[in-house]
């Protein structure tokens, strides 16, 4: 491999300072050189620096660990603990004196550099982190954790000696806040799980877990004043996103509930669970060992039915339960309500960290309206809606928080209205894509958390990696000087359809990784990441960590053929077998194995099965092999370019649900897109025309949508991408003659997020978007 260099400096003063440092650098490395041949280096997230040098250092029984500095000690003894549960030798903290000068660790706190930031420098005699605080030296810690062979994370206790390359490193993060956030209350997680995803968390510089902890389905934090609040509404009756894992069950057993979940009440089965105030100190207190600090989020106002289950009085109705699409709210204009509020935040004293997230998402406001309190109060202040009810509680809510001694976070739709500039919003509303900046406009902090990169509940697919990795944290619209408001990023784990630790592992990993270095680099280079994230697969398998597969390359899930296909698969790195059938059963571990390509002379699909270390089962892929003649075209003379577009203001499920009455608006519009005037939050788009093929040929589309698209041409289905999902690109292929032909591509946006495009490829043709002259509608 090359040996990697990667250095990026805004000033020229650092350039020049760095000079002096890598000159100094090659004088005391006058021994080595630059080795193309030496042990491979593949960090995540990729340091600013790196420079990899002839030689190495060899860990073993004669290496002594040394902390300079009162905050190196607890890193040092966190290294010496990492070595000695993985090696036959164990490894401790010594004094200076007691130093072996030829053969040593050194973690020293220094008086210079950036927060976080750190330097490893690896000689044959030595290794040496330096840093300003201890997350800095932690940080190196973990680098020089991914510079050693995976096996460093078996703690079987029986490697001798491990090998390091000699190099020198410079790194520190791009963003402050590099976050993973974890819904436990629509499914609930282990303390002992969450203790290992903090390990993984730390592993790649994160530095902040998000624990969603209530919501209408569970409420999962002991709160002393209010024992109902667990006693009933941490338990549930199996409910319809239960019932939907279960069903997925059938064939993955990541889908299943885990029995220890699970209570029988008086004949009824029962899911639930809550942290206790001492599972939570747990928790912090490993957290912090970490230098990830737990941000707790009991949401407010709204997605509250698992509270006022026990305290309907907390609402302006007295009642609780579902309205049009979320629950009904606690009441704002209620002093009591204040005094709930008060109380429950009084757990702020678990958590050390400086944050406490109010949500203030998702609320239905119409019942505040019936209320004689929420009239008064909106008639003494002039306000004009319940938006500005909703302001006022947030408002008041931080005022509770502020006097804890904690800042408030709360998701964007507080900006909807008018809030205290000292709240950082956390944004999530990928299709309010003017909320960041005017957020920051205001001068409120902002995290970036847009559902069209950052929700990992959305089911993964062959393009979500590369998706991830490529996301701007900065919107092109944030001024220049309010850039530094946008504070960091995160990603959100909603749990709906993730209730196990292997299906939340599926889910986050390896999206993980492109989203930490997302967040800590501040260049990227999605080949060389590609090539980086390979060697990190045994790591994962290491620690059991039952990671998504990397997908078959070039793989069509759709494939047309007029005579025979061959069906010719290519094993990607990280990947041991494939297994297949081709009778409409699902693949296991004992189907057909895969050896060598396979001549398809009929319609038939096939279903895939990949498997990983230990013939871990892994991504399944079904194919559908269409044996088409060439559909023929249609005689039209009168056309004009265009496509009709027909609007309808609805709200659907699927594009098989669209009603006619729903049809709102009809124009002719030049290009295949979302159109650009006011929509509603929920409608769908029909579009129809005619698709003027130059060659006759097998022509394969792919449509991306969120929510849901299908594509029909004359009277084939080419592509069915419909139900409620989020951005996702759905291929499909047809036999299509030279000439016109009925196009018609439906499409439905089901409430939040939002995006269409289809592009095609063919004879001649390489994947693009389908030209506008291309569309035809008659001229009449």
């Amino acid at each position: 491999m090359k040996a990697r260099f990667k250095l990026h400096y805004p000033h020229l003063l650092n350039q020049f300072l760095f000079g002096i440092v890598l000159i100094v650098l090659l004088v005391q490395c006058n021994d080595y050189k630059t080795n193309s041949e030496n042990l491979n280096i593949a960090i995540i997230p990729h340091p600013v620096q790196v420079e990899q040098y002839d030689g190495e250092f060899i860990l073993d029984q004669r290496t002594s660990l040394q902390s300079i500095g009162g905050e190196a000690t607890a890193v040092a003894t966190y290294l010496a603990k990492l070595i000695s549960e993985a090696s036959s030798f164990d490894i401790t903290v010594q004094s200076n004196k007691d130093k072996n000068e030829n053969h040593s660790i050194v973690l020293e706190i220094i008086d210079s550099g950036r927060k976080e930031s750190y330097v490893l420098k690896i000689t044959p005699k030595e290794i040496r982190i330096t840093a300003p605080d201890s997350e800095g030296l932690f940080h190196g810690v973990q680098t020089l954790r991914q510079m050693l062979p995976s096996t460093i994370e078996n703690k079987n206790k029986s490697t001798n000696a491990w090998r390091i390359p000699v190099a020198f490193i410079r790194d520190e993060p791009a963003y402050a806040w590099r976050g993973m956030h974890l819904d436990v209350s629509r499914h609930f997680f282990s303390v002992e799980f969450i203790k290992t995803f903090i390990d993984r968390l730390a592993l790649y510089k994160f530095n902040r877990l998000h624990l969603h902890l209530t919501d209408d389905q569970g409420w999962r934090l002991q709160i002393n004043q209010y024992p109902q609040l667990t006693e009933h509404g941490a338990w549930r009756i199996l409910n319809n996103q239960d019932s939907a894992c279960l069903k997925q069950a059938v064939i993955n057993n990541d889908f299943a509930l885990p029995e220890e979940f699970l209570k029988d009440k008086n004949g009824v089965k029962m899911y639930g669970g809550y942290y206790t105030q001492d599972d939570i100190r747990t928790i912090v207190s490993y957290a912090t060992d970490r230098h990830i600090t737990i941000v707790p989020e009991i949401d407010i106002p709204g997605h509250m039915n698992a509270a006022v289950s026990s305290f309907p009085e907390l609402t302006c109705v007295d009642e609780g339960g579902w309205g049009k699409l979320f629950t009904v709210p606690i009441c704002p204009c209620e002093e009591t309500t204040y005094e709930f509020v008060g109380n429950v935040l009084e757990v702020a004293v678990l958590f050390p960290g400086e944050y406490i997230h109010i949500g203030a998402d998702e609320v239905d406001e119409s019942s505040w309206l019936k209320s004689k309190s929420c009239k008064d109060l909106l008639k003494k202040n002039g306000w004009k809606s319940s938006k500005e009810l909703h302001s006022y509680f947030v408002n008041r809510v931080n005022k509770i928080v502020t006097n804890l001694g904690k800042k408030t976070i709360g998701w964007d739709e507080i900006v909807d209205g008018v809030v205290d500039s000292s709240i950082t919003v956390m944004y999530w509303r990928g299709w309010v894509s003017k909320a960041p900046a005017l957020a920051v406009s205001r001068g409120h902090d902002v995290i970036m958390s847009p559902t069209s990169h950052c929700y990992f509940d959305y089911e993964p697919d062959d393009k979500t990696l590369e998706r991830m990795y490529t996301f701007n944290p900065v919107p092109v619209d944030v001024a220049d000087p309010d850039k530094k408001k946008i504070i960091g990023l995160q990603a959100n784990i909603w749990t709906e359809m993730i209730p196990t630790p292997s299906r939340l592992d599926y889910m986050t990993m390896p999206r993980m990784t492109a989203l930490a270095e997302v967040g800590w680099s501040t260049a990227k280079d999605w080949e060389d990441f590609s090539s980086r994230i390979t060697q990190h697969y045994s790591r994962w398998d290491e620690l059991n960590i039952k990671y998504r597969l990397p997908d078959i390359p070039g793989l069509k899930k759709h494939i047309v053929f007029i005579d025979s296909a061959l069906m010719d698969l290519k094993i990607p790195e990280g990947v041991s077998e494939i297994r297949y059938t081709v009778d409409g059963t699902a693949p296991d571990v004992n189907a057909t194995v895969f050896t060598q390509p396979l001549r398809i002379d009929s319609s038939m699909t096939v279903k895939l099965l990949t498997l990983g270390f230990k013939r871990r089962p892994g991504n399944r892929y079904t194919i559908r092999f269409e044996k088409q003649d060439y559909l023929q075209p249609i005689r039209n003379t009168a056309l004009k370019n265009g496509l009709t577009c027909r609007y309808f203001d609805g709200s659907y499920s699927s594009v098989s649900k669209i009603k006619s009455g729903d049809l709102k608006k009809v124009m002719v519009v030049d290009t295949l897109a979302i159109p650009t005037f006011n929509l509603a939050n929920a409608f769908a788009l029909e579009f129809d025309g005619l698709i003027d093929i130059a060659k006759e040929g097998i022509y394969t589309f792919y449509l991306s949508s969120d929510d849901g698209s299908t594509l029909q041409i004359g009277d084939r289905l080419v592509i069915d991408n419909d139900g409620y999902h989020g951005n996702r690109e759905v291929g499909g292929q047809v036999a299509l003659a030279k000439g016109l032909h009925p196009f018609k591509l439906k499409y439905f946006e089901g409430g939040g997020g939002g995006g269409l495009s289809l592009m095609y490829e063919g004879p001649g043709i390489i994947k693009q978007n389908i030209p506008n002259t291309l569309f035809k509608i008659s001229d009449n």
